[in-house]
């Protein structure tokens, strides 16, 4: 008898502890108010960047899209912080929607506010940067080791990963990211 006590006992923990919390999975983590962006992650966050680019040499420019899979907590909104950038257009869940870009700061850039629904799950920007770009080095052939081909690097910290990739760019928000990034043929190795 105690056998069968102790192992209904046990079952009813199993089985309670293996439920899913629904409130618990639909609420975002709790993140601090950020004085260095002006992204909302309590209101909507980016988890995942696939990104598409290409690099120009010639015109020292990066332009693609930048896809984002969302989590979203009921917010019609998504603020990413951008500096220096050409938005050429913005999608949620495929289809074209409103984005605005706030006035600028020199420390801060501005906000990029793009319009959500709640059922949003990704977001895509499509985008070039600019001469002004802070984070991108770009060395001519001369400047490198063999002198044969030129060669560029990104430096996003502090807050600089804004001025070459639309980002909610907080060191608090943790994300993956895929990268595609094309060049010119004759600089594969």
């Amino acid at each position: 008898m105690k056998n069968t006590f102790f192992l209904i006992l046990v079952t009813l923990f199993i089985l309670t502890s293996c439920q899913e919390n629904k409130e618990s999975l639909q609420k975002l983590p709790n993140y601090l108010e950020e004085s260095h962006s002006y992204a909302q992650p309590n209101d909507a966050v980016i988890t995942h960047l696939d990104l598409d680019i290409t690099v120009d040499f010639e015109t020292q420019v990066i332009s693609g899209t930048a896809t984002y899979d969302i989590e979203n907590s009921g917010s019609n909104q998504i603020i990413l912080d951008s500096k220096y950038l050409e938005i050429e257009s913005v999608t949620q869940n495929g289809e074209q929607t409103e984005f605005e870009l706030g006035e600028f700061d020199e420390s801060l850039g501005q906000p990029l506010t793009i319009a959500i629904k709640e059922d949003t799950k990704q977001i895509a920007v499509t985008y070039s940067t600019t001469a002004k770009t802070e984070a991108l080095q770009w060395l001519t052939a001369q400047q490198t080791a063999d002198k044969t081909n030129p060669f560029l690097f990104t430096q996003g910290q502090a807050i600089l990963t804004r001025t070459w990739i639309p980002i909610q760019d907080s060191p608090q928000i943790r994300i993956t990211y895929d990268a595609t990034v094309k060049v010119p043929q004759d600089l594969w190795r």
